[in-house]
């Protein structure tokens, strides 16, 4: 049984993410990122409500996780749980969050 499921746009954030890192940092670094990222979406799903609410960044009934320098977005609730962004904290992620629910 998978404990995760990512959204199409979790998984653009994610291959942007590890490109971005290929660019600057090389390859070793964007793989153990990405490697490490998994592991924890692979845990979220045994306490998927002990993370915390961001009502400054949404209204959206969703839970925030920090793994590095990027925050993990999820809903809570379902099996698997739903990631539906993963986006690095210094962004604009409350009107990326807006843009993404308002469809």
């Amino acid at each position: 049984m998978d404990t995760f499921e990512l959204s199409l746009e979790a998984i653009h954030d994610i291959d942007a993410i590890c490109l971005y890192l290929m660019e600057r940092e090389g390859l070793r670094l964007a793989d153990h990122v990405v490697t490490e990222r998994f592991k924890v979406f692979a845990g979220m799903a045994d306490l998927p409500n002990i993370r915390y609410r961001r009502c400054d960044l949404t209204s959206e009934d969703v839970l925030f996780r920090r793994i590095f320098s990027y925050l993990v977005i999820y809903q809570r609730g379902g099996d698997p749980i739903q990631i539906v962004a993963v986006l690095h904290a210094k962004r604009d992620v409350g009107r990326l969050l807006a843009q993404r629910f308002d469809r």
